[in-house]
């Protein structure tokens, strides 16, 4: 007999959207102090990951200098640990949000109400945990103890803010279709080593690409202010923290959770044929009916009912 690769092969698109959609509702259900202390946490991590690729790139001058090209792809490839700690414990992200609340909401499976709500708390607490961990644990910790750390650390935040406010736009869009792409493949694997490799893959690019992630900036732009940037902080909102936040905005709801909505959204989860073959879903009966005997093995990601309405980050 024939193993059951459905056991072992990533959920289908339809699946995977029909998990986004119960995370969404379960976020729309959370009581108030699970989503302050879910955003805070999940700012904290992002500017974890932050601090990683600060202090390894920051205190390579000499490869920098020599060959950037592989200084910058070491650099991004330290950043998403702050995104499978933010996913795989279940902490509130607004830019991954951006990407399922839309979802949702276009689906009618949550109201405005409850995507206003989760994207302003989790906006404004995802800062505050950003801040939070840039003041105490990196400045205060005096994690950037070299010259080279700290002269970098000025370095990219003045890269970040003393450019056009069109280019912190665009990329802004860029990196959270990318943070969204990341969201749906965390998703889709049904086992911690395949959330990890799906969450870091896109992850790794935006940040090699250069574009622009709303929460870490607050980590990224405060921690060069700290050491003496060329920039106040009204600049740094004006300049950094509007048109990069509005960038991740478009790029996760409308390039991410608007696009995903009129493939996969707008009907009953049918699995079509690309996505029983990119799912390794070869049911028989070709539909979601055996669904909900499968779900129950995803690992850490909350799609289960629960009292609390724990919910996927």
């Amino acid at each position: 007999m024939a193993p059951d690769t459905h056991k072992i092969d990533a959920h289908s698109p339809p699946e995977t959207h029909e998990l986004i959609t119960q995370a969404a509702i379960a976020k729309a259900k959370l009581p108030w102090i699970d989503l302050i202390l879910k955003s805070f946490f999940g700012g904290v991590f992002i500017a974890i990951g932050g601090l990683f690729d600060l202090i390894v790139v920051g205190g390579s001058p000499g490869l920098r200098q020599s060959n950037p090209a592989l200084a910058t792809m070491i650099s991004a490839f330290l950043f998403p640990t702050g995104f499978v700690l933010v996913i795989l414990t279940n902490m509130e992200l607004v830019t991954s949000n951006f990407y399922t609340m839309t979802f949702a909401t276009l689906q009618r499976k949550t109201t405005i109400y409850d995507l206003a709500r989760n994207w302003v708390v989790s906006y404004i607490f995802n800062i505050a945990g950003a801040l939070f961990f840039t003041g105490v644990l990196a400045w205060w910790s005096d994690s950037l103890s070299s010259d080279a750390q700290s002269t970098y650390a000025v370095t990219q935040a003045e890269g970040r803010v003393n450019v056009n406010w069109g280019y912190n736009l665009t990329r802004g869009i860029g990196c959270n279709w990318l943070v969204g792409l990341a969201m749906y493949l965390g998703t889709s694997g049904r086992d911690n080593t395949s959330k990890i490799f799906g969450i870091w893959i896109p992850i790794w690019a935006f940040v090699a690409l250069g574009y622009q992630h709303s929460i870490a900036n607050y980590f990224n732009g405060p921690i060069g202010m700290f050491y003496g940037t060329n920039f106040s902080v009204g600049k740094f909102i004006w300049a950094s923290c509007i048109p990069v936040t509005l960038g991740n905005m478009i790029g996760g709801a409308v390039f991410v959770g608007l696009s995903f909505w009129l493939l996969y959204g707008r009907g009953p989860a049918l699995p079509n044929e690309a996505g029983a073959q990119l799912g390794g879903d070869k049911r028989e009966d070709g539909h979601m009916n055996g669904f909900k005997k499968h779900h129950d093995d995803m690992n850490g990601d909350g799609m289960r009912q629960r009292p609390r309405g724990d919910d996927m980050a």
